[in-house]
């Protein structure tokens, strides 16, 4: 018998709904348990000024903890504190790696530093002498110096433009380096928008490394090692693309928040700029050192030699020199990815190195603060921390609008937004759109903030409508819009975005875990 289109069937019975609570329970305790486990309350052991110090600049932040190591050398004494694991179970070390994020421009920069010192390259130098084969697309381009280049006044952005800056990535919290188009490729296209001002530019450090094994003749991986890294002995520093792609065993895995995985950053070219590259607290312990003895190669890099964004700041190669107040005065650079912060800091006989893979728990607070500088936020009031409070009033209406839309459906028989009609179409189009703003919810949202059951139930709910659904097929109609035409072709377009969204949702999901 033909169902009339636009008749209200009759409600499912008791023992439907019973079937069905039965069924999302089920799936609620499947989706509970395969969730991503989160990290343990961290705590903090090493020395106890230290600790002290450390826990103050972390405050209210304490539950962001995924892995934390900090270090203070003063004179000849060194004072650790370490914090958390690396990957959930392995207890962080002085030889645990960590992601170096844009700490590692400054052996970038001390490579060219040293280059010049040997007479095999020069400041003046551009991109036209070090590449002539790119047909530059600007003048301009092919002028900038490799001065300009480390002191980022070359003008080129952040990132290439045809890369749509890594919108995408940052909200999938994927490696945005991936995938990129050559290097050469993207110079050749470049032009110049604020020349001889300061304007951060991971492109340009990449062209910079680039551009030094150039002119040593040397892959770039072997020539930071053969000039940098080997001399002060960091043989715990990896380059990935130097013999192997894989992350260093142990490694600090990288994570959004406590407990939320993201993927490694991997892009080989990109190494210059501090990506694909991994270091431990020794080795930049040995390294700082070497820096305030003078023995480390290119410590010329150190000296300032431009202004710099802010008037507290001058720049080196790289390095800057920040005035903190109250006598701190520290030559520093911070780092950082998706899932991973590093800072590292000297001045006179003292630095600091702080590192940690946890995005909500941001070094560069860290540092100065246990240095003594007088000013500094705490990582609370980070640019990219979120509040507990904001966290999870971002991530609840992600999980609960999609397990409140397909359960009213069912027990109501029309949708809770237009009152629209139960027909086959919204059996199927609501389940699937529910699951795929929930996997971006997984992705995306706070679990440290908002307690992973609600996700679970949430879950056990859209479980628990589609079955309902299951059972109100054979009784309504496919299509039960008065403009048949306009709800098939919106189902068309409702089905297609959540199967895209939830796509790359699993696919952020998998990949963090590569």
């Amino acid at each position: 018998m033909r169902v009339r289109a636009r008749v209200r069937p009759a409600p499912a019975p008791l023992r439907v709904w019973g079937t069905a609570l039965a069924i999302g329970a089920a799936a609620a305790v499947a989706a509970y348990l395969l969730m991503p486990a989160g990290a343990a309350r961290a705590e903090l052991t090493g020395d106890p000024e230290l600790t002290a110090a450390v826990a103050e600049a972390i405050e209210g932040r304490e539950a962001q903890v995924q892995g934390l190591s900090v270090t203070v050398v003063d004179g000849d004494e060194t004072r650790a504190v370490v914090g958390g694991t690396a990957d959930g179970t392995a207890p962080i070390t002085a030889d645990t790696p960590f992601e170096t994020g844009s700490v590692f421009k400054v052996m970038t920069a001390m490579t060219l530093a040293d280059m010049v010192e040997t007479g095999d390259t020069s400041l003046d130098r551009t991109l036209g002498e070090v590449f002539p084969d790119v047909a530059f697309a600007s003048p301009e381009t092919a002028s900038i110096t490799l001065e300009e280049l480390a002191t980022h006044h070359s003008g080129l952005p952040r990132m290439p433009l045809e890369t749509g800056g890594g919108l995408v990535e940052a909200f999938t919290l994927k490696d945005p380096y991936r995938g990129l188009p050559p290097l050469e490729e993207s110079l050749a296209s470049a032009v110049p928008q604020t020349r001889g001002e300061w304007a951060y530019s991971n492109f340009g450090f990449a062209v910079l490394g680039e551009a030094l094994a150039r002119e040593a003749d040397t892959p770039y991986p072997d020539l930071v090692r053969q000039r940098v890294l080997a001399p002060i002995g960091m043989d715990g520093t990896f380059i990935l693309g130097a013999g192997t792609d894989a992350i260093p065993a142990g490694a600090a895995l990288p994570h959004s928040e406590a407990g939320a995985r993201a993927q490694p950053w991997r892009a080989v070219p990109w190494a210059p700029a501090g990506i694909g590259t991994w270091t431990t607290t020794a080795d930049m312990e040995r390294f700082v050192r070497a820096v305030i003895s003078g023995d480390a190669p290119g410590a010329a890099a150190l000296e300032p030699v431009h202004d710099g964004p802010v008037p507290e700041t001058r720049l080196g190669l790289a390095w800057m020199t920040t005035d903190f107040g109250d006598g701190v005065r520290l030559v520093q650079h911070s780092g950082g990815t998706f899932g991973s912060t590093a800072f590292v800091a000297v001045q006179d006989d003292r630095a600091v190195i702080a590192l940690s893979n946890s995005m909500q728990v941001d070094t560069a607070y860290v540092g100065p603060h246990v240095m003594g500088a007088p000013a500094v936020d705490s990582v609370a009031e980070a640019p990219l921390a979120v509040a507990p409070g904001t966290a999870l009033a971002m991530t609840l209406p992600l999980v609960l609008v999609p397990a409140l839309l397909p359960v009213a459906l069912m027990a109501r028989r029309r949708t809770l937004i237009g009152q629209r009609p139960l027909d086959r179409l919204r059996v199927v189009s609501m389940p699937i759109g529910a699951a795929a703003v929930l996997l971006a919810a997984l992705r995306t949202g706070s679990w440290v903030s908002t307690p992973p059951v609600v996700w679970a139930l949430a879950v056990g709910a859209v479980a628990a409508s589609a079955a309902v659904g299951a059972w109100y097929w054979p009784r309504i109609a496919g299509n039960a819009a008065r403009f048949r035409w306009l709800h098939a072709a919106l189902f068309a377009v409702s089905v297609a975005a959540s199967v895209a969204l939830g796509g790359v949702m699993v696919e952020a999901l998998l990949a963090a875990g590569r």
